[in-house]
């Protein structure tokens, strides 16, 4: 089958791109002529573009704002995971966000609109909803409230995927929580922090995030495809609440090291996000976080039912949290990242 994967060139997209790949699909890939992630990161760019070498992935270049390059990566294709986005962390313009989110995918929608597709998987985010606000998982039925512009942007996206919907479009929409795994250089600095001995933590509220290997949200896009119902949203999430001592744990066994949790007061978090946006603008540089970053790790309850993607999709914790960090450090230390 020929599928096309937006977004094939990014850490969940390469890992999808590369599973599609080795059951004998042919992968096309929009890809980016200029690309920021490139810039930023050079050699993993070079890693994927290898990576997708080998496995004789085709390469469209395009772009979600450039209608008619998506008439072309869509020729002949008979199934679409629509994974670009712009995602956080990013201390860039809100229009940004929904100029990718929103206005990128009514755009592909659109031109999908012109084929007949067997399914389309849109992947939203957990952000599109919320954090819990009574302690309780968030579902599919919860109604969204986004506290970021992420999050604004990504609920956006899937107000777009509905409307489609409605004109008849075979669409599966994913809302995947907080993902790490080999590829990703935004959780690199997390891992980096415990290898270092470091961790500062908040000195109030322990936060309960979802923290998903990105080999398990790869396994609930295929069985979305071949399993998911049209019309459908699903929750993919390893149904386990970590607090951050949960997740710095098993990346000191993957690391073998100890760290020194160093609490900061709750203010000192706001202001230094307030100072990294003024800092940015100055020195016009993207930094790495900024308030709302701050506000999205101030939500003690961040986490979601995965019951129907389980019932439906056969979805489980299929690599754990320990085995996850294991492999993420292997590929980190292989790649001389720690």
């Amino acid at each position: 089958m020929k599928i096309l994967v937006t977004g094939g060139t990014g850490f969940i997209g390469s890992h999808l791109v590369e599973r599609l790949s080795l059951e004998g699909h042919t992968a096309r890939v929009l890809v980016l002529k200029k690309d920021p992630q490139v810039d930023m990161h050079p050699e993993r760019a070079q890693e994927i573009f290898n990576m997708l070498r080998k496995v004789n992935a085709e390469l469209c270049y395009g772009n979600l704002l450039d209608t008619r390059s998506l008439d072309i990566a869509l020729r002949d294709i008979d199934v679409v995971f629509h994974l670009a986005a712009i995602a956080r962390p990013m201390a860039i313009p809100k229009q940004e966000y929904f100029d990718v989110n929103e206005t990128g995918t009514r755009n592909l929608l659109e031109a999908c609109s012109k084929l007949k597709l067997k399914k389309i998987i849109v992947m939203s985010s957990v952000s599109a909803v919320g954090p819990s606000r009574d302690g309780k998982p968030v579902n599919e039925e919860t109604t969204p409230n986004p506290i970021d512009t992420y999050g604004e942007s990504k609920l956006a996206g899937e107000k777009v995927a509905h409307d489609y919907l409605k004109k008849g479009l075979p669409i599966v929409i994913l809302r995947p929580p907080m993902v790490y795994g080999p590829r990703d250089y935004e959780m690199l600095r997390l891992f980096k922090a415990v290898k270092k001995r470091f961790f500062p933590i908040k000195g109030s509220s322990i936060p309960n995030l979802e923290f998903s290997f990105v080999g398990n949200i790869v396994e609930g896009c295929v069985r979305a495809w071949k399993k998911g119902n049209i019309g459908e949203t699903y929750h993919l999430t390893d149904a386990n609440h970590y607090t951050i001592s949960q997740i710095i744990s098993a990346i000191e066994k993957a690391e073998n090291t100890r760290v020194r949790n160093i609490k900061f007061p709750d203010w000192s978090f706001k202001v230094a996000g307030f100072f990294m946006e003024l800092l940015g603008k100055a020195f016009n540089f993207r930094p790495p976080f900024n308030r709302e970053t701050i506000v999205w790790m101030s939500e003690k309850y961040w986490y979601s039912d995965p019951r129907k993607a389980v019932k439906y999709l056969g979805y489980k914790n299929f690599i754990t949290l320990e085995d996850g960090a294991r492999k993420t450090v292997e590929w980190y230390s292989r790649h001389r990242l720690l």
